[in-house]
């Protein structure tokens, strides 16, 4: 209908305005950059090595576009019917309407996948962190967090299946070795699913001066090179994403079962800079926030009915 061109005329509008202003809030100095994250300088993924790995894609601001959806951020699929999120995903869009959530995903583009496991699902709800505060405050990105509820339950498989969540408090030690997932490198070319290999930086390194200081909150965990020349990071992308280590690598024994200790965050101007690696929101530190909103979901869906 004619309101709805009006409508997305003026969505189109308004993210260009944001695309070209927002990246000016946060590209000053040192100042944390949560302009969508890309895995630099990983290496092509084994496609559905990762079966939680979300691609969260948003309505094309054009009604005239040959794609109908848009790459904005990653998850990780944690339930049949939640997702895992940065809270960031969501400036300015916090309408479920205009986001759906695709799993069993390698290539970008659909139709390189033979066969293709691909499926999208509608989203029913997004739960943004209350005391995310980064719109008032660009200096102050903690509590950077958000759950997604699927309108219907993922179809579970091979190819899509949840990653366990952390105990709760667990702080992984320096030098553990974890993942970053996502699609694309800093110039957003790739169109494969990228992996990179992140070792964790305490928290008391990463909060020196020279670091991330007093940016830096323990409800934070650092992962990545500490110099430019190892080129590593979890940059321009894949906002949202997870940072995925072994259980065994927190506890110190052989387990294998893959935890998400991370949501990609913020990094710098650039994305590889000396001293400044990837920053993520520690989920473990979340666990009460998580199960209490998802609890929380569930009764008062069932009051509705």
């Amino acid at each position: 209908s004619f309101k709805y061109l009006i409508f997305i005329i003026f969505l189109n509008l308004l993210l260009s305005s944001f695309q070209t202003l927002f990246p000016s809030l946060l590209f000053l100095l040192v100042k944390p950059s949560t302009a969508t994250v890309r895995v630099v300088n990983g290496v092509e993924a084994i496609p559905h090595s990762w079966p939680w790995q979300v691609s969260m894609q948003v309505l094309s601001a054009s009604p005239f576009s040959p794609i109908p959806y848009m790459h904005g951020c990653g998850g990780s699929l944690i339930h049949e019917e939640w997702i895992l999120t940065a809270a960031h995903c969501f400036i300015p869009l916090n309408v479920p309407s205009f986001w759906r959530m695709c799993l069993g995903k390698h290539h970008m583009n659909s139709s390189m996948d033979i066969p293709s496991a691909e499926e999208c699902y509608k989203v029913d709800t997004i739960i943004r962190h209350k005391g995310f505060v980064y719109e008032q405050d660009p200096n102050d990105i903690t509590n950077d967090i958000a759950l997604v509820h699927l309108a219907k339950p993922v179809n579970m498989r091979k190819e899509i299946s949840p990653i366990c969540l952390p105990k709760p408090g667990v702080v992984m030690p320096a030098g553990t070795p974890c993942f970053v997932t996502g699609w694309g490198d800093e110039k957003g070319k790739n169109s494969h699913l990228n992996q990179a290999a992140l070792p964790v930086i305490d928290f008391e390194t990463c909060s020196k001066p020279a670091y991330w200081w007093d940016t830096l909150r323990p409800s934070m965990i650092c992962a990545g090179y500490e110099s430019p020349d190892e080129l590593k990071s979890a940059c321009q992308g894949d906002s949202g994403g997870p940072l995925a280590c072994t259980a065994a690598t927190a506890a110190g024994g052989t387990n294998t079962t893959w935890e998400v200790h991370g949501i990609v965050s913020f990094g710098a101007q650039g994305c590889i800079r000396d001293k400044k690696p990837s920053v993520f929101t520690r989920v473990s530190a979340f666990s009460d926030w998580i199960d209490s909103n998802i609890k929380k979901y569930i009764y008062e869906s069932r009051k509705a009915l």
